[in-house]
């Protein structure tokens, strides 16, 4: 009877974490003064409507030029606010949702700081997410954030 408890809750924990999404930045690399194009994706969305990230980042060595949303979200409104440097705070909304797996939600678009000397590592920081399907209930969601390294040019 014990080892069926417990099998019974091993597999009820297994099915509860399978069931949350995962936002990914995947690793980068780039040259000091370029452009670097930031794809912030999703494994699977199923109606998903609603979507604020708030992400840090450093603003010494990346300045943010713009954001653009993707074929699998071009239905959802898009709002980017930049007004305090280091800082983003994205929101996507619509009334119907989104559905599929390995989705890029939206890309980012940094300058990376010219006239670097040596090699840096940095990375953006996710620091809250809030995802909504189009039913208004909240979709739980981890972060795996890759860095990026900067080269000199």
């Amino acid at each position: 009877m014990k080892r069926l408890f417990i099998s019974v809750l091993f597999f009820a924990m297994l099915g509860g974490t399978g069931q949350a999404a995962e936002i990914t930045v995947p690793y980068q690399k780039a040259k000091s003064g370029a452009l670097l194009n930031v794809p912030i994706m999703i494994d699977k969305a199923d109606n998903l409507a609603g979507v604020k990230l708030v992400i840090n980042f450093d603003k010494e060595i990346l300045k943010f030029k713009e954001g653009n949303t993707t074929p699998s979200t071009r239905s959802l409104m898009n709002v980017i606010n930049d007004k305090i440097p280091g800082r983003l705070i994205v929101v996507m909304a619509g009334a119907k949702g989104i559905s599929g797996k390995d989705l890029t939600l939206l890309v980012l678009t940094f300058e990376v700081k010219a006239n670097m000397a040596a090699e840096r590592s940095t990375k953006l920081d996710i620091v809250e997410t809030q995802l909504m399907t189009d039913q208004l209930k909240e979709v739980k969601a981890g972060v795996i954030v890759k860095p990026f390294d900067i080269v000199p040019q």
